[in-house]
């Protein structure tokens, strides 16, 4: 009789251990710190990034979630060129002129909302990503004399890996593409419809490549997630 009853609640603890560890309906919590590189035709250099991701287990499988991704970067200079007159304006507006590459600040902040889907293990998770959502591109108003915003459609997809610290706490790498469409690069450039954007020698100056109208950005973020509670996290 007392083995039975022993077996009894030896077998009740494994149950309730085991349902533990498979309760996979959390919350989690990513704070991400990286970069971002945009393709050459989009005339964006590189650069730094701040990113948080919440996302909520559907099972130990699937996942939705919602990110922001905030970076700050530099419009490429060399692609815009304008010049400068100075001297008698009497003579041909000017006797003197000067040649210059001109480039900006340029703040942009990307809202998606995205699936995944991971490979539970004790340790490490690899997961796909794919999601939509919006970006907002806001030029420098100094430069460019008034306030200038771009808004439209982003796509995103990535790949990475959740490495597992605790039942709450992981680091996670990842790395992901952020298409931009309805991209417009002349925006960029502060010159832009200005007589003085004319360059009466295109041949002694490099050319920037050719325009498209969508933006392709490679985002590589290091994170640290969190799970409140610790709810389900070993799995």
């Amino acid at each position: 009789m007392s083995r039975l009853l022993r077996a009894i609640v030896l077998a009740a603890v494994s149950s309730s251990v085991l349902g533990a560890q498979v309760q996979n309906k959390q919350f989690s919590v990513t704070t991400r710190l990286g970069s971002i590189a945009a393709e050459r035709s989009a005339s964006l250099d590189r650069a730094a990034l701040i990113g948080l991701d919440t996302e909520y287990a559907l099972n130990k499988w699937f996942g939705l979630g919602t990110a922001v991704d905030v970076s700050r970067g530099n419009s490429t200079k060399k692609d815009f060129l304008t010049r400068l007159r100075y001297g008698n304006a009497a003579v041909g507006g000017g006797d003197s002129v000067y040649y210059q590459n001109i480039g900006q600040a340029i703040s942009t902040v990307n809202i998606s909302a995205f699936g995944t889907l991971r490979y539970p293990s004790k340790k490490l998770s690899p997961f796909l990503l794919g999601g939509v959502g919006t970006y907002v591109m806001m030029l420098d108003p100094q430069v460019n004399g008034k306030a200038v915003r771009k808004t439209a459609l982003s796509y995103t997809g990535g790949i990475g890996f959740w490495y597992k610290l605790g039942t709450s706490v992981g680091i996670q790498l990842d790395a992901r593409a952020v298409t931009y469409s309805d991209y417009e690069r002349d925006m960029l450039n502060p010159a832009l419809g200005r007589t003085e954007q004319i360059t009466p020698f295109p041949e002694d100056f490099p050319t920037p490549p050719a325009a498209k109208n969508t933006a392709l950005n490679t985002m590589f973020t290091l994170g640290f997630r969190y799970i409140p509670g610790g709810f389900g996290g070993r799995n």
